[in-house]
């Protein structure tokens, strides 16, 4: 019979990672120093880490990762650091600047989505009158969307990445971090089931989004990712711009708008009032505190959030 342990090894070593050699220990005995770029990441890190390597998160609670502005207290701490920990997928635009400022020869970057099949971004539920700034707040282009983390499939395929890396740096603690990406992986399968198993019994699944940010999460389900509306992310619209979306959510027959978490409810009260449509929050999780759980429970929260918008 094989081990739990062993299961995981093989779970962890089935995919090499770019710049981490299995026989090439950084650790020397001292504790691994580990940053992680953002909130997804870092709790699939921090979980496997358990209490034997210091994992820290490089962004603010409050910054989200398309456009973060580096500052030289962060430099220092990748400089400082044995594994930098991200996404990828292009999410870390500023990744090239931060890592050749940072000039460490022994720093080890783990892209998490190295071995992730990239989806594309929906089209654009296009508006009218909105003038020449009411564009997205970032354009992802024709290339791959970058928010792979949203699919919890995809997460245990990038908690898989962080074991290999944390195993390759730090053998003597090989056992430990198994054994805690065993029981992450089991946490993480059960998350995915449950949104199978509630997906499946919702009729309609038509998905009209704000942010671009769910081919992913719809893919993986078995929703219908119609579009997303290029509107207003950076500032509360206009009365113009208010009006041409409104225009575009009847024009799309739209029942149901799914808002990111972080707008202000007012407008999106007003919308509802207007069009009839319902207005249903879920949570891209590009932004919050470094909690290692923060991954698990605020993606029940989206799922409680899509039963409620299709029940």
């Amino acid at each position: 019979m094989i081990s739990a342990s062993a299961m995981v090894w093989g779970l962890a070593c089935s995919k090499p990672i770019e710049g981490v050699h299995p026989t090439g220990s950084v650790n020397h005995g001292k504790r691994l120093q580990v940053v992680a770029s953002f909130m997804p990441v870092y709790a699939h890190a921090s979980r496997v880490a358990g209490d034997r390597a210091d994992v820290t998160m490089l962004l603010k609670a409050d910054s989200g990762p398309h456009d973060y502005q580096l500052s030289p207290k962060d430099v220092k701490r990748i400089a400082d650091a044995d594994l930098f920990v991200i996404n990828g997928a292009g999410i870390e635009e500023w990744l090239d600047d931060l890592v050749r400022s940072a000039g460490s020869a022994r720093l080890k970057v783990v892209d998490t989505g190295a071995g992730v099949e990239k989806s594309t971004s929906p089209a654009v539920i296009e508006m009218t009158g909105t003038g020449g700034d009411a564009g997205p707040g970032h354009d992802h282009g024709e290339g791959a969307n970058p928010h792979i983390w949203l699919d919890p499939v995809n997460a245990m395929e990038q908690t898989r990445a962080i074991a290999r890396a944390f195993i390759a740096a730090d053998p003597p603690n090989a056992a430990v971090y198994q054994s805690n990406a065993n029981q992450y992986l089991a946490e993480l399968g059960e998350l995915d089931r449950d949104f199978r198993a509630a997906m499946a019994a919702l009729p309609g699944k038509d998905l009209i989004t704000f942010h671009d940010a769910f081919p992913y999460l719809a893919k993986r389900y078995g929703m219908n990712y119609v579009g997303y509306i290029e509107a207003f992310p950076e500032k509360d619209p206009t009365p113009a711009q208010l009006k041409s979306l409104i225009r575009a959510i009847q024009k799309h027959r739209v029942k149901v708008l799914f808002a990111e978490v972080g707008y202000s409810p007012a407008i999106f009260k007003s919308l509802a009032e207007q069009t009839g449509a319902r207005v249903v929050e879920l949570d891209t999780l590009e932004v919050g505190e470094a909690d290692p759980n923060a991954y698990l429970s605020r993606m029940r929260n989206n799922l409680r959030a899509l039963q409620k918008a299709w029940q």
